[in-house]
């Protein structure tokens, strides 16, 4: 591969932290034709600058999970344990997984060199709490603590105890409460009965 072209690949890289759609790639490279553009992206993956994620997604080896996850799902927020492990409310998790929650949709797990992406899937009707940080939308971490709650009752496990491994101090018990108020009936009795006097 010629010089010009890994300069070409280097100057988008940064600008998109690593991680490039088809499009992307077509733009960085103004490649003529379609051919000529799977050739470069081969050459790349070949040399290792370049990891295929999935089918329209490409990454560098060294782009974060959360990116990549944005990149697939740009409606998606992170949540759950891996947005409370970033506010310290939980200690560390493994740093090769981290869980999205998105708009309905199936649930899915994406296994690519840098790691696993798991997206849970929520209704319309709870898909809020969240917020932009650095091009990424992050559950607040009331939000990530009522996913990681929601997503138990549902009869998900993860790998923390939601009763002794969470610092309830950093938490804002009254957003919590305002948060419920948006959930049903069931799920907040459920609540209630383990974490209301936590």
């Amino acid at each position: 591969m010629d010089i010009s072209t890994l300069t070409q690949f280097e100057s988008i890289s940064k600008k998109l932290s690593g991680v490039f759609t088809i499009k992307d790639l077509e733009v960085a490279f103004a490649q003529k034709s379609r051919r000529a553009l799977y050739r470069t992206i081969e050459e790349l993956c070949d040399s290792n600058e370049l990891l295929k994620v999935k089918r329209g997604i490409y990454s560098r080896p060294d782009a974060s999970l959360t990116t990549i996850a944005g990149r697939i799902y740009p409606d998606s927020y992170i949540s759950t344990e891996t947005a409370l492990a970033k506010s310290a409310i939980i200690g560390s998790i493994p740093a090769r997984r981290i869980q999205a929650v998105r708009k309905d949709g199936q649930h899915r797990v994406y296994k690519t060199a840098i790691g696993i992406i798991e997206y849970l899937s929520i209704s319309p009707s709870l898909y809020f709490g969240y917020e932009r940080v650095d091009n990424l939308n992050w559950a607040t971490p009331e939000k990530a603590f009522l996913d990681c709650c929601y997503y138990t009752f549902k009869r998900k496990s993860f790998s923390i105890d939601l009763t002794t491994d969470v610092n309830f101090e950093l938490l804002d018990k009254k957003q919590i409460a305002l948060y419920l108020k948006r959930y049903d009936q069931r799920f907040v009795s459920y609540y209630k009965s383990i974490w209301d006097e936590l």
